[in-house]
């Protein structure tokens, strides 16, 4: 089954061979097991992380005490990176999802290996200029759309980050139960089974072993009135 093309802009990626030594050589390698947390909300920063494989999930708590999922980061991405250039505590928490081998930074020779080099700063900028917008736009679809918004949004850029073609449509190569779809948008998971039961008796979507395959994107394109935004702001 090959892989969906998609051009997303990863930090580690956009970099030369010699840069990606250079920023390797000032790292620890380390692997973690699947629900291990690298840093907690509230935090002081210490650590920036780089993700070789694996995956790990950004999340942060609501005021109610309920968990918000933000972004599922994978292989070129750094997680952590939203403590560089400031002192605040972190506003976030990341948690290993799956086994991961990641490079481990102290966040102050991150800072002084991108204010010697060039390149590695603008490729910071860069990445972290998309995530950015990839963010606000999570949030844009949830509050202009709603839950049932929420949820096709976090289908499509599921499927634009983990997708790969199927001959029944898009296979999102992630095994996702509802209740953790449920984190994503902010609802419940009786919520989240009720809108997919839906989205399966419309044949918009169909499952193959525990994975979920969308075979008709348009409809859910449709609905949030997708325009010509680049893929790189559409993903988890």
């Amino acid at each position: 089954m090959p892989k969906k093309e998609i051009n997303l802009v990863r930090f580690f990626k956009q970099l030369s061979s010699e840069n990606q030594q250079l920023l390797l050589k000032e790292g620890t390698q380390i692997q973690e097991e699947a629900g291990t947390v690298l840093f907690t909300e509230g935090e002081s920063p210490t650590y920036i992380y780089l993700i070789i494989s694996g995956k790990v999930r950004i999340s942060k708590m609501t005021s109610d005490g309920k968990e918000f999922s933000i972004s599922l980061c994978q292989q070129d991405e750094l997680v952590g990176e939203i403590s560089l250039f400031n002192e605040l505590a972190l506003s976030i928490t990341a948690t290993v999802e799956e086994k991961a081998v990641l490079f481990r930074f102290e966040g102050k020779v991150l800072e002084e290996l991108f204010k010697k080099n060039g390149e590695l700063a603008v490729a910071f900028m860069k990445w972290n200029a998309i995530q950015t917008q990839s963010t606000q736009s999570k949030f844009r679809d949830l509050i202009l759309c709603g839950k049932k918004g929420g949820l096709y949004s976090t289908l499509i850029r599921f499927s634009n980050s983990y997708g790969v073609q199927h001959d029944q449509g898009i296979l999102i190569d992630v095994q996702l139960t509802n209740e953790e779809i449920a984190t994503y948008i902010g609802t419940t998971r009786e919520g989240v089974n009720r809108m997919m039961n839906e989205l399966k008796k419309e044949k918009i979507i169909v499952y193959e072993n525990h994975k979920i395959i969308i075979q008709n994107m348009k409809f859910l394109k449709d609905f949030l009135q997708c325009g010509d935004c680049p893929v790189e702001i559409c993903t988890i």
